[in-house]
């Protein structure tokens, strides 16, 4: 959305309680002025809403996921535990993208950790769910699925459905995803290090949460 500059004559208490607002809100001054008209006079901004849409990935979360901060203008993070030896904290970040793209956003998925063997057990499970998206989803989506898979990093691009759907549809499908992901990963650690049975156990977490999406991504 192009922006201009404007010139406003304000009360200096006027401006005060708009800092004040924007200070709380993690805002600019000319932000949150632009937010308190827009929700005047019943626009909606594209940065309201992309907190629209990660409010509704939130309501939409399941009691495992645990956030870590308040979510910024684009991006929610939250976390959960793996059953691994000393239970690592799995990170989860989702970055939203404005309307206009065929991308909906970005899944980061991260581990901090040194360890060399849950390092290749999460490579392991990173390609089998690569796999998986391949064989069951690839055809059903907008765009190409795009992957990065680094030592305990997994990055994963979330498309814009063909149809057009709600704020809150988008929130959920994204919450849905990451759920699915969380799953499917805890089925394949709970067999390791046997690859093979854990792999089908990850595929069938997969195929069992698949046909509940009501939108794909």
């Amino acid at each position: 959305m192009q922006k201009n500059i404007y010139s406003l004559v304000l009360s200096d208490s006027v401006v005060e309680a708009v800092d004040d607002l924007a200070r709380a809100a993690g805002l600019s001054r000319s932000a949150m002025i632009n937010q308190i008209l827009a929700e005047r006079v019943a626009y909606t901004t594209p940065e309201m809403r992309l907190k629209e849409v990660l409010a509704a990935v939130q309501r939409s979360m399941n009691e495992g996921f645990y956030f870590l901060e308040q979510p910024t203008a684009a991006t929610l993070s939250c976390r959960t535990a793996l059953k691994y030896r000393y239970k690592p904290t799995v990170r989860y970040s989702v970055e939203i993208f404005s309307r206009g793209g065929k991308k909906a956003g970005e899944l980061k998925v991260s581990f901090r950790t040194q360890n060399v063997q849950l390092i290749n057990d999460l490579t392991g499970f990173f390609r089998c769910w690569a796999g998986l998206e391949q064989k069951y989803i690839a055809s059903k989506v907008s765009q190409d699925i795009l992957y990065t898979i680094e030592s305990g990093r997994f990055t994963r691009t979330l498309n814009m459905p063909t149809e057009n759907i709600s704020d809150e549809l988008l929130g959920s499908a994204v919450a849905d995803y990451m759920a699915m992901f969380d799953g499917a990963m805890k089925q394949y650690f709970t067999y390791l290090p046997d690859t093979v049975t854990a792999s089908a156990a990850a595929e069938r977490s997969y195929t069992a949460d698949i046909t509940r999406q009501r939108v794909i991504i």
